[in-house]
């Protein structure tokens, strides 16, 4: 059996397939981000997860993963992953992979992740061109999950937020500043936290407080990382991610006004990267080194 992972920061959806493709079982677990978790917590959560019933038949895993952007960092995850499934050959690949061969239709494209953390490459077909590294999400992440948690909170403790706001801010989400400073400074999934917020913005995306946060929010995205590359304006730009899913409309307003063309908006593209596996490259056990980019 061959096992795909796609993991942000927040959760992870496993595919475990047979050897022609055909899905046998999904499931789901917290985010394997090398930056926020270590290998004794990678184990503890597999060991608690239903993946331990196949741990010993899973022959191939493929883990795309936020983070997995070095050696060093990969190292985590491949050496947690190998002592779960000992009898696997486990490839580590980044998440803006994942996307890039999720979403590809044939011709060159712009993918970008709009999750709980965000990014953005140039993908032909063969080759992704990162136009600079993910900032993460105390320097970059623009338009993400966390991103908007930040603005949001800024919004209510400087008391920014209409009345009206912030009486649906206190009954639904934390407001408590000690414990939430406690959970961003002494916490190692501080951008998962921050990105709890995000409801928040989807649910009121029509305020116009949120409209105006959302939309400059979404042009500092587009500025930072579409326009960036060369024929940008010729190129279909696509979205993967829980929050380009919720703000698509948002998306294709503020593309319009930069000249863009989107291509596609999927929130999760496990079934995507099962499609890419098994129907465009052949035989499925030459696919690690063609995976390598």
């Amino acid at each position: 059996m061959i096992l795909i992972a796609d993991s942000g920061s927040t959760k992870c959806s496993w595919a475990l397939c047979d050897q022609n493709g055909i899905l046998i079982k999904e499931f789901r677990t917290i985010g394997f981000n090398p930056y926020f978790i270590d290998k004794k917590n990678i184990l503890k959560e597999l060991e608690q997860s239903n993946l331990t019933e196949y741990s010993k038949e899973i022959r191939e895993v493929f883990f795309y993963g936020a983070g997995c952007s070095s050696k060093d960092k990969n190292n985590i995850i491949e050496e947690s992953l190998q002592s779960f499934f000992i009898n696997s050959k486990i490839v580590i690949k980044h998440d803006i992979d994942a996307a890039c061969y999720a979403m590809y239709k044939g011709n060159p494209n712009i993918t970008c992740i709009l999750g709980t953390g965000s990014n953005s490459c140039f993908y032909d077909g063969e080759s992704i061109v990162e136009n600079a590294p993910s900032l993460g999400f105390l320097l970059g992440d623009e338009a993400s999950g966390n991103y908007f948690g930040k603005k949001i909170l800024t919004l209510y403790f400087n008391n920014l937020m209409p009345e009206e706001l912030k009486i649906k801010f206190d009954s639904g989400f934390e407001t408590d500043l000690t414990i939430i400073k406690e959970n961003i400074y002494n916490n190692n999934r501080s951008n998962v936290y921050l990105s709890k917020y995000f409801p928040f913005i989807s649910e009121n995306k029509n305020h116009p407080i949120i409209q105006d946060l959302i939309f400059n929010s979404l042009n500092d995205f587009f500025n930072l990382h579409v326009c960036c590359y060369e024929n940008y304006k010729d190129l279909e730009i696509n979205f993967i991610g829980s929050v380009g899913y919720f703000l698509s409309d948002e998306i294709n307003t503020v593309a319009k006004k930069h000249n863009c063309k989107i291509g596609g908006i999927v929130k999760n593209p496990i079934n995507n990267l099962i499609d890419f596996h098994f129907n465009k490259i052949k035989p499925f056990t030459n696919k690690a080194s063609i995976l390598s980019s």
